[in-house]
């Protein structure tokens, strides 16, 4: 089993992987369905804003995690990584993480909504052991 931290948003950086942390959904922010190039499958991903205590960030989610969040709801969220999109640090939940809904509450008043850890411009750390990607079209 993969030992995670418990972390709250203004604590993450590009290289934080494996963290639990506590945050409410505030708002949709995007919505975009699209076709795999390489395999051809069909996507669906899903950006929230979300926001604790110290934060906010966007939050990803990738097809059938796309469902398990509302708007306005606290949610504990489990094993997660952080991306670098653009320039702009996103919250990963991916296929090894979970989501579901806290015990308790954060109220909305309480989120510190004047840092947003996406705003802010950071360079993609160097990942080792990245698998390779497969090259189409019968280059070898």
């Amino acid at each position: 089993m993969v030992k995670t931290t418990t972390v709250k948003i203004s604590e993450l950086t590009p290289k934080s992987k494996n963290i639990d942390l506590v945050a409410r959904v505030l708002k949709l922010e995007s919505e975009r369905e699209f076709t795999s190039r390489r395999t051809g499958e069909h996507h669906k991903l899903v950006e929230f804003l979300i926001g604790d205590e110290t934060a906010t960030i966007i939050m990803t989610l990738w097809d059938e995690k796309t469902e398990s969040v509302e708007v306005g709801k606290t949610y504990k969220i489990s094993n997660a990584f952080v991306s670098v999109f653009r320039g702009s640090m996103r919250l990963n939940v991916g296929k090894y993480g979970n989501i579901e809904e806290a015990e308790k509450e954060i109220p909305e008043d309480s989120i510190n909504i004047a840092v947003n850890r996406s705003n802010e411009k950071v360079e993609a750390p160097f990942r080792r052991f990245r698998r390779p990607r497969k090259r189409s079209r019968g280059f070898q």
